[in-house]
């Protein structure tokens, strides 16, 4: 099951933005001035919050799976296409299953080594420095397990805020931006850097299984059969030895065990891709998805950037839209020309993110708006003095006019 965020928030759990009184009383803090952000440091893997055991757990869980992968794109080839094939008289059809099956294993294998060596997407610096610039005016709720568009949520473990759809990932030990889950099978926490590697992997890892297995099926059986000496007949070539035999039923049990394995994240993870929501949001109920563009086509090139060929690829997006930071959303207001106001094409860094979040402005409080205390303006009329914090103090009184 995908790793949900549980941590407790140290603001009151209500879904009102924090004041600008917690955020200065220290209640929230922006940022950290006297420690480094974690998402500066490395984002090594298995260096966060786990312990050793379960380091050890993940690292021989990934070595498994691996070699399991490597194994069977190894025994197809030499194995079934350079033994078993010839040895049934059918090597007519080793040239199109090379292909084939090379072309589809070789891009799983690629997405899976992208996949696990990729920066899931750790917080940028520029957005600790965003947060230190606007300070209080930006919206800042607890983490809960709903829906928070436009609203930044505090990390209790990193205590900063970080931005929509962050989460904190235990076994990372940072904020991932758009953090999907931790994968044990690629050993890393899937995020919006790399999620689309996983997406592929997924995809061409099921392909490859059921190409493997569909096009070595017959001899699968009749390779089962020999060893239990029955239908023999004269098919096979005494070229053929036991142990090719063994090794080549063993392919068979591996590919059907990565199918077996692939098949349950194809199933759950594609109809998420296509829907803008993580395995995380995917049980967040209190209001409809405000990513869902719409559209599979649009929902996708959020996620692994516009449609191109690169799609099919273990690439990064040639033509990325966003940054991970801010997300478009279908309720997005329009301006004079039916475009949105917050618009990528116009918009980038800060001055995105200042609209997508709505940083409101910090209105200065003036003596006018202080508590009334009687006896301090009583103090202040007998001596004749103005309010310390009278913003017109140095003026001489002369409200009306621009200095």
């Amino acid at each position: 099951m995908p790793a949900m965020e549980t941590e407790a928030a140290t603001i009151p759990l209500t879904s009102a933005p924090p004041s600008a009184h917690a955020l200065e009383a220290g209640m929230i803090k922006p940022h950290l001035e006297t420690e480094a952000p974690k998402a500066e440091s490395s984002p090594g893997i298995c260096s966060g919050d786990i312990t050793t055991s379960s380091n050890v757990f993940f690292q021989a869980t990934m070595s498994v799976t691996l070699g399991v992968f490597i194994y069977e794109g190894t025994a197809y080839n030499v194995i079934f296409l350079a033994r078993v094939l010839p040895a049934m008289g059918k090597e007519i059809f080793i040239p199109p299953f090379f292909v084939l099956f090379n072309l589809v294993w070789g891009l799983a294998l690629w997405a899976y080594v992208k996949a696990n060596k990729s920066e899931p997407g750790a917080v940028p610096k520029e957005w600790h420095d965003f947060v230190r610039e606007v300070g209080p005016a930006l919206p800042v709720v607890p983490s809960s397990a709903k829906w928070a568009p436009g609203k930044a949520s505090y990390c209790r473990k990193c205590a900063i805020p970080r931005p929509e759809r962050a989460h904190h990932c235990n076994v990372s030990g940072i904020c991932v931006l758009r953090m999907d889950h931790y994968c044990p099978w690629i050993n890393n926490c899937v995020g919006y850097n790399n999620y689309k590697y996983f997406l592929q992997l997924v995809i061409y890892g099921s392909l490859a299984s059921f190409i493997g297995l569909a096009t070595s099926l017959p001899e699968l059986v009749l390779c089962i059969g020999k060893l239990l000496g029955i239908g023999e007949g004269d098919v096979w070539n005494s070229t053929l030895q036991t142990t090719d035999i063994v090794a080549f039923l063993m392919f068979g049990g591996l590919a059907g065990f990565l199918g077996i394995l692939l098949m349950p994240m194809l199933f759950t993870h594609v109809p998420f891709a296509i829907r803008n929501v993580t395995a995380i949001e995917s049980n967040y109920d209190n209001m409809a998805n405000p990513y869902d563009l719409g559209s599979m086509i649009s929902n996708l090139e959020s996620i692994i950037g516009e449609m191109g060929p690169d799609w099919l690829v273990p690439i990064a997006p040639i033509r990325r839209k966003g940054d991970g930071v801010s997300f478009a959303r279908w309720d997005e207001p329009l301006g004079p020309d039916d475009r949105p106001i917050a618009d990528e094409d116009v918009l980038n860094g800060d001055q995105l993110w200042r609209v997508r979040y709505n940083v409101r402005a910090v209105p200065h409080r003036g003596f006018q708006e202080e508590e009334f205390d009687p006896l301090k303006s009583l103090a202040q009329w007998w001596s004749g003095g103005m309010p310390d914090d009278d913003p017109y103090a140095n003026t001489g009184g002369n409200v009306g006019c621009v200095a």
